[in-house]
């Protein structure tokens, strides 16, 4: 998941916010001792933020009284975040609905790599203890890469240059209700700088066990279904079919009871060293390690029935059993180097290298525990190399000749390598006489070069512009071996290599407007890219998809989907701390990646069209979309009320998306945008008592699958609260109380299937809406308290 390229740099090298505010914030940290800053009854807020490119900032205090686990926790609190997959975990975050690649994760400002091969990056395996600040950049200006069309999450961590002296100390433990286990968590972090004050450390050590037991009905209903016809004759997603809560009254083809259980053990380490070599001068170390090793463990009872109401056979369950051990690792070490040559010229420069490397290996047992039938494996080892430098230069002269307040110009290069290796088998038919195995191995290098120049121009003391180009200069190559074994012994073998070249130019603006001292406008024009998944490029082979008799081959010939995004937003400031923000954006996407069936013969891919009568697919840009909303948020103190010990904060954003299904020529929304994401809460402080609770509800809409010719699939989330108890014990110590799950939600996934021999078969089912069955489930997970205790020396 991640191994980051930088951790805590100076705010020129990882930050949206600018160069003056960085230090003013730096400023206001020192003001304070970190007691002040954790052990505190203050109510934080959204940050505000003086800049033209639309970006919101969140400090860790905002999200520190519901102690959350993971950067995953703490971004369900921000504006227009969803998450899709499993219920209880916060793992792969959706800006605006838009995941698998459009939304860019960040760490100071520099991309990170993922276990997967869709360029996601999973988050919930980010400590939120060594973070310092979240900022949202909802349309990114010239020096941030331009993979980011539905937004970039910048995630900047904790840096000792910037922290109070002394130590921080959280031990914890978490409680599952449903199931009663405890699982402990400790963290130590500890910064400071010698008398001198020209060296300055942070080291951080985080452990805990998670641990998410889930539990999942799944009824298939098909057309021996009572009142199935008239579902299909309706067009309805079956929902009403469904009997999740009483198996003694379904009326299911199938019924499966799924026990899902979770156990992640994560370590993680931290630490970076700054040298101010003089005033002018300064370096900067920075080092990451992160262990997750993770077993699941899943117990399925299958019952048969005949469609009827009550026709279950509960008696004789078939039983099924499946074991995935997951180990991945994670590292990081970087330098990065500040110098100004003079009082108009800034200069920087960057090394970095990171990696990770993880494997997934599931063993499928059938009626018992010991009976082993099947082995599927995943394995990735992901190396990436990064080099940049940049000059700033203020040019007073420029401004005056123009009649204006200030410019300044930032140009840079980057220089990125991905080495990328995966790996995937499977070995079925272990109970049997006769052992079919499939292996591949596969090579994907990406070498990038990238240029940026970006020039701030202050027109006057209200209006500011920020305009930018940045120029992408990518080459890849691809080589790949599939093999087919019988028993161990390898019996076919088909290898492939393949190579590419892409060049695209990204221009941006971004314009600031203060109507006030509290209030401001702003618009961004800027464009953006999605670049294709690695397995979508690599020119291998994958039988029976998406049909039986179909076969599918990778296109290293894909272009980037591209973005032409635009952003109107207006913000107020109220008071000091308070801020409410409306913002209204719109992405024209075009080049969209599908699959598609191709006019070649399945000879092509060296199959036999005999075995394959079906047709041979591949991934294609195909087509455009659009996708807009509104978002809106508020985060401030209920002062003009009276009220100046209680906070309320809230964001709402809603979602609109239209593209082609080429499945079925209508068109449909993008694929897992839910409709709308919301969160709201309030905190209320006791001084006299040092005491303070609140409460957080976050919610989103909705979401709709069309990916795949033989199915569809709708989902829909349920709620989930948060409540949070705090005390402060003096002045070093305060204990917290937080639940999460509190209503128990749970997910609904209702899904329609299409048979079909092949992929034109089912497209064809598909757009007449002929079912050929539903699978509708239900998956819910389990309440969870947590007691953390925070120290401060």
């Amino acid at each position: 998941m991640l191994a980051t390229p930088g951790f805590a740099q100076d705010a020129g090298a990882g930050t949206a916010a600018s160069d003056n505010e960085q230090a003013a914030a730096t400023e206001d940290k020192k003001t304070i001792d970190l007691q002040g800053m954790v052990v505190t009854g203050n109510i934080e807020y959204r940050s505000h933020i003086d800049i033209p490119a639309p970006v919101l900032v969140y400090d860790q205090q905002f999200f520190a009284k519901f102690e959350p686990v993971s950067v995953g926790d703490q971004l369900r609190r921000v504006p227009g975040v969803a998450f899709v997959g499993d219920v209880g975990e916060s793992v792969a975050p959706e800006m605006r609905g838009l995941g698998n690649g459009y939304t860019q994760i960040l760490i100071n400002g520099r991309s990170v790599p993922g276990i997967g091969n869709d360029r996601s990056v999973a988050v919930d395996r980010i400590p939120a203890e060594i973070i310092d600040r979240i900022e949202i950049v909802r349309s990114p200006s010239a020096e941030f890469d331009s993979q980011g069309v539905g937004g970039t999450i910048n995630i900047i961590l904790k840096d000792g240059a910037t922290l109070p002296p002394g130590v921080i100390v959280r031990v914890g433990e978490t409680w599952d209700k449903k199931t009663g286990r405890i699982r402990p968590n400790a963290a130590f972090s500890w910064s400071g700088g010698n008398d001198a004050k020209n060296l300055f450390y942070s080291l951080t050590l985080d452990a805990q066990k998670r641990f998410n037991e889930k539990h999942a009905i799944q009824e298939v209903v098909d057309g021996n279904t009572v009142g199935f016809a008239d579902a299909i004759a309706a067009h309805s997603n079956g929902h009403d079919l469904q009997s999740w809560n009483n198996a003694a009254k379904s009326r299911a083809a199938s019924r499966e009871e799924q026990g899902d259980t979770r156990e992640s053990r994560d370590l993680s380490f931290n630490g970076d060293l700054t040298w101010l070599l003089s005033d002018m001068t300064s370096l900067r170390v920075d080092a990451f390690a992160m262990q997750t090793r993770r077993d699941e463990y899943e117990n399925t009872r299958t019952y048969e029935g005949d469609g009827t109401v009550g026709g279950l056979d509960l008696q004789n369950p078939e039983r099924k059993f499946e074991k995935t051990p997951m180990d991945e690792d994670s590292y990081g070490l970087s330098a990065v180097f500040n110098t100004s040559f003079n009082d108009q010229t800034d200069f920087e420069a960057y090394l970095g290298r990171n990696s990770t490397k993880g494997s997934t290996v599931k063993h499928y047992f059938k009626d018992t525990p010991d009976t082993k039938d099947k082995v599927k494996g995943t394995s990735a080892d992901d190396k990436n190399w990064q080099a940049d430098a940049s000059v700033t230069r203020r040019m007073p002269g420029l401004a005056k000749s123009l009649g204006i307040d200030a410019a300044t110009l930032k140009v840079g290069v980057q220089l990125k390598n991905k080495d990328r290796t995966f790996t995937e088998s499977e070995i079925s038919g272990l109970s049997k006489a006769k052992q079919k195995g499939t292996a591949g191995d596969y090579q994907y290098d990406e070498n990038r070069f990238d240029t940026y120049a970006k020039v701030d121009w202050n027109l006057s003391s209200a209006v500011t512009l920020t305009t930018g180009v940045r120029g992408e200069k990518t080459r890849t190559s691809q080589n790949f071996v599939t093999t087919e074994s019988t028993n161990g012994v390898a019996d076919g073998q088909t290898r492939g290599s393949a190579d590419s070249h892409a060049f695209m130019l990204n221009p941006s603006a971004h314009l600031q407007w203060k109507l006030t001292d509290a209030d401001q406008l702003r618009f961004s024009v800027a464009r953006t890219v999605r670049r294709p998944g690695v397995d979508q490029l690599v020119p291998s082979i994958t039988l029976e998809s998406p049909g039986d008799y179909d076969v599918t081959i990778g296109n290293p010939n894909l272009k980037m989907e591209r973005a032409l995004g635009f952003d109107l937003g207006f913000e107020h400031n109220i008071g000091k701390s308070g801020v409410v923000g409306v913002n209204l954006f719109q992405r024209n996407i075009t080049d969209l990646i599908g699959m598609v069936r191709t006019l070649r013969p399945v000879t092509d891919a060296g199959q036999d069209p005999d075995d394959f009568p079906g047709g041979l697919y591949s991934f294609q840009n195909i087509g455009k979309a659009k996708v807009r909303g509104a978002e809106f948020d508020l985060s401030m103190p209920l002062t003009f009320m009276g009220m100046d010990h209680t906070g309320v904060f809230g964001n709402y954003t809603r979602l609109f998306s239209k593209r082609l299904n080429p499945i079925t020529n209508r068109d449909t929304t993008i694929d897992d945008q839910p409709s709308y994401v919301y969160n709201v809460g309030v905190t209320q402080e006791i001084p006299a008592w040092k005491a303070s609770f609140g409460a957080s509800y976050q919610k989103q809409g909705p979401a709709y699958q069309h990916n795949s010719p033989g199915e569809m699939q709708s989902t829909i989330y349920g709620g989930n609260l948060e409540l949070f108890l705090e005390k402060r014990l003096g002045k070093s110590y305060v204990v917290r109380l937080t639940g999460n799950n509190l209503l128990d939600s749970c997910s609904q996934q209702l899904e329609q299937d299409f048979a079909g021999d092949d992929a034109a078969e089912m497209m064809a089912n598909n757009r007449a809406y002929n079912v050929d069955f539903m699978e509708l489930e239900r998956e819910c997970s389990s309440p969870r308290w947590s007691l953390t205790l925070r120290a401060v020396f």
